[in-house]
């Protein structure tokens, strides 16, 4: 499977973007959480809120890279993606990005896809 360069830099800066999407909710939860915990355990969950959100930060600034590579890139310019979409062990992320790069739906909504979600 073959997908433009440009386009595989724009799905993989949704990705990203998703991701920092994901920290900046954790970031919230922790905040919320920081209140009602003693002086000690409020000191270890604010330095890991502020991992969290350079964590956020970090995302924001490689997904703003990604999508401006794709900008700058002819759009004629294929890449062969199918091996590096194997090397995704996220089924549904997996499948979202082969989606986006023009695959078919690899979902396989009778089997696990190997993710899980901790809720």
């Amino acid at each position: 499977m073959h997908s433009s360069v440009a386009t595989t830099f724009d799905v993989l800066g949704w990705e990203i973007e998703l991701a920092g999407a994901r920290c900046i909710q954790l970031d919230k939860l922790i905040g919320e959480l920081l209140p009602d915990l003693a002086p000690p355990q409020k000191a270890r969950l604010l330095e890991g809120l502020h991992t969290v959100d350079l964590l956020a930060q970090h995302l924001t600034n490689l997904s703003s890279f990604a999508r401006h590579m794709g900008e700058t890139v002819p759009h004629e310019m294929m890449v062969g993606v199918e091996g590096a979409l194997g090397d995704i062990t996220l089924g549904a992320l997996a499948d979202r990005m082969k989606t986006a790069l023009g695959g078919e739906d690899g979902v396989d909504h009778d089997h696990d896809p190997g993710d899980l979600d901790l809720f």
